[in-house]
């Protein structure tokens, strides 16, 4: 993890599932080589999220909720909110539950942003397990995240159905899952007994809001698969006996 954070110089790494991390040994070993982070906690008895930052970051807590916790982070003048999820999985809950439970986060996530950004543009970030495809109604359809592909329509701010006001998240996850590489996930099933052979899964996303697009950096933009010591993977797959089922999403906004 220390070698994976210092290699990409990560300000903000965002984790799930953490009930068995140390989370003070990693930040005392990220200190002892040079690399001061903190940790930005809502509530020490959620151990599922947690959100690390370099101490130069102006990172506060906002809201927790049992699936998300959601940042103020200012910078540059700026107000940005970051919200960090982890949805229900496939193991426990049948998609159509999932896409559900999507759309209420969806709807919790926006109310914050309306009390933060009124009528005026929207600074969020949502980031996570997202467990669902970027083609799943959790994600894409209007009435939950309205997370579309295409960069054009998301610079539209918003669309209208039925006379309603419905605002977009621009979804990039869609180039990595299209580049002719290895990994087009953040999750692998060999298994897979569904009878689309799809066996990567982008469960793991980051949305943005479009005032974000034209400051996306995709030169920075990849699953983690390996660092200069380690490799992630196992074969062609993901090697989740020594580390984790998923795979780290880095990105970068100037």
């Amino acid at each position: 993890m220390c070698e994976l954070i210092i290699e990409n110089q990560v300000d903000i790494i965002a984790m799930a599932e953490c009930d068995n991390l140390d989370v003070q040994a990693l930040i005392n070993h990220l200190y002892v080589q040079g690399y001061s982070m903190k940790l930005i906690e809502i509530c020490p008895e959620n151990d599922d999220i947690k959100v690390l930052a370099k101490i130069s970051i102006r990172i506060t807590p906002k809201e927790e909720n049992k699936r998300f916790s959601t940042y103020q982070i200012r910078q540059n003048g700026e107000l940005i909110l970051l919200s960090v999820l982890h949805l229900d999985s496939g193991l426990f809950k049948e998609e159509s539950a999932r896409n559900i439970r999507a759309e209420r986060i969806s709807k919790q996530i926006e109310k914050i942003e309306t009390e933060v950004y009124r009528d005026g543009e929207r600074k969020g970030i949502v980031v996570g397990d997202f467990n669902l495809q970027p083609y799943s109604d959790g994600i894409a359809n209007v009435f939950s995240f309205n997370a579309t592909m295409s960069a054009f329509k998301a610079k539209k701010i918003c669309r209208k159905v039925e006379n309603e006001k419905y605002w977009f998240y621009f979804n990039p996850m869609w180039k990595l899952m299209g580049d002719n590489t290895l990994v087009q996930g953040s999750y692998y099933n060999n298994e897979d007994g569904q009878d689309k052979s799809l066996f990567w899964y982008a469960y793991d996303a980051v949305l943005i809001r479009p005032y974000f697009i034209d400051r996306f950096n995709w030169d920075n933009f990849r699953y983690i698969s390996q660092t200069k010591k380690h490799t992630l993977l196992n074969k062609e797959s993901i090697n989740k006996k020594d580390y984790s089922d998923h795979l780290p999403v880095l990105f970068e906004i100037n």
